[in-house]
């Protein structure tokens, strides 16, 4: 099973700049990935449901 991430950038919902970004927050944050990317803008919660769905 691909990373969240990974799944996001290779759909085209987010760059990987911006998955660098959210991760680097994440480490730093000890959040979701996720919950990093929504509260940054980066996607919906929808685009994060559709990708965990597959």
């Amino acid at each position: 099973m691909a990373m969240l991430g990974d799944t996001l950038v290779n759909s085209g919902v987010i760059t990987k700049a911006q998955l660098d970004e959210a991760l680097a927050e994440q480490k730093s944050s000890g959040k979701k990935i996720g919950e990093v990317l929504v509260a940054k803008g980066y996607c919906s919660q929808a685009q994060i449901d559709k990708a965990l769905a597959g």
